[in-house]
């Protein structure tokens, strides 16, 4: 079997029809049984019949997917009909190796998980050349720590936090033998074939910033000893007060961020997008923060976040790759925040992808938060950023 990386989609308004399209799509493009399927579905669809109706046609492949804010995009467009879409990539790949490992709930124990992950991938003991990621919102920093406990900086991460249509809670995850609203799945990959990665966002900073003086959880209560919310409404020059309640669609080109490093002497960044103002004027993050983290206003445009999510499907040369490698696929994790700051430009994502990447299928997710390697290898969470891997080969 060659090496191959396919797309399908259904926007069908049942998840059996919508599953056994997938299935019929899959099976057209392509008679084998994948080795990995990424499977991305909005919140109208319930994973576990999606699981069960994939798994009954391909029992042998290994299967992880979460749930995406107001559609999936592939290469052939964005894929969202009232409430419904699915799609999924699979991975054709014969010589490599895949496993998979979730579970549901609060109390998770991450490395056990990774351990579970490449026992089913049949390698134990040798390092994935990729762990991709899904959590539900709200676990991402521990689930990171667990990665960063079991591996350290050694092993890249692409991940996604599971998303609905309006921050109400019902996402979904799915994988091989179960699935849930709240807990963590994780695919470790070792593939046969060259892996290229990006985790960046589309940002840059304002010269507007202040000390966290109190907080609570994801709430951020002061800046300056001043009411966090008051803050930030003189920061985005608000002529009236955030009014307490969801903001995240308001705020999504002026998000907070925290230094993290530097790189050729530029200054990067971990993105904060704050989703709701509380009763006591605080602000309600989507990522942790510390007690004394210096917090700064970001600022970007649409048209700024079309040309910037452009560097997710970036090669780097100095990646030391053989010139003739050529990309077959990709895993494109785009912030749901930016894909609603971009309404209608959305379309142009995949014009400007194909010209990047050539015509290879892709397939885009849209996520309440994303992970990965920062430029100095620092594991992170992240929001409204971008976090992509590109399957290349000779």
């Amino acid at each position: 079997m060659v090496l191959n990386f396919l797309t399908a989609h259904s926007l069908a308004e049942t998840t059996p029809l919508a599953a056994q399209q997938i299935v019929e799509r899959l099976l057209a493009q392509s008679p084998h049984s994948p080795s990995l399927l990424l499977v991305y579905f909005t919140q109208a669809h319930d994973a576990a019949v999606l699981r069960r109706v994939l798994k009954s046609r391909f029992p042998d492949v290994r299967l992880i997917g979460c749930s995406s804010c107001g559609g999936i995009l592939t290469q052939t467009g964005h894929h969202g009909l009232l409430g419904w879409s699915l799609a999924v990539a699979a991975l054709y790949d014969d010589k490599g190796a895949y496993g998979v490992a979730g579970q549901a709930g609060d109390q998770l124990d991450v490395r056990q998980l990774l351990r579970r992950a490449i026992a089913d991938g049949g390698r134990p003991g040798e390092l994935p050349q990729l762990i991709l990621l899904h959590t539900s919102p709200g676990q991402e920093e521990a689930v990171l720590a667990g990665i960063d406990a079991e591996f350290g900086a050694t092993v890249p991460v692409v991940g996604g936090s599971a998303a609905d249509d309006g921050v109400t809670g019902e996402w979904q995850l799915c994988w091989d033998e179960g699935e849930g609203t709240q807990g963590c799945v994780v695919a470790v990959l070792y593939p046969d074939c060259q892996l290229a990665f990006q985790f960046h966002s589309s940002y840059v900073p304002t010269e507007r910033h202040g000390i966290i003086t109190a907080l609570e959880g994801r709430e951020v209560l002061t800046i300056d000893n001043e009411p966090a919310a008051r803050v930030y409404a003189r920061w985005t020059e608000r002529q009236v007060p955030w009014p307490v309640g969801p903001i995240l669609r308001e705020t999504t080109l002026s998000p907070l961020a925290r230094q993290v490093g530097t790189l050729d002497e530029m200054p990067y960044y971990k993105l904060s997008h704050p989703d709701a103002v509380t009763a006591r004027e605080g602000l309600r993050l989507f990522t942790e923060t510390r007690l004394g983290e210096r917090l700064q206003l970001m600022y970007s445009s649409q048209e700024g976040l079309l040309q910037r999510s452009l560097n997710a499907v970036r090669i780097e040369p100095e990646y030391g790759m053989a010139g003739n490698l050529q990309p077959i696929g990709a895993l494109v994790v785009f912030c749901a925040g930016c894909r609603l700051a971009l309404g209608d430009s959305l379309s142009d994502v995949v014009g400007h992808f194909s010209q990047r990447l050539g015509e290879i299928p892709f397939i885009t997710p849209f996520t309440f938060g994303e992970q990965g390697r920062l430029p100095h290898g620092e594991l992170a969470h992240g929001n409204l950023m971008v976090s992509s891997v590109i399957f290349l080969e000779s």
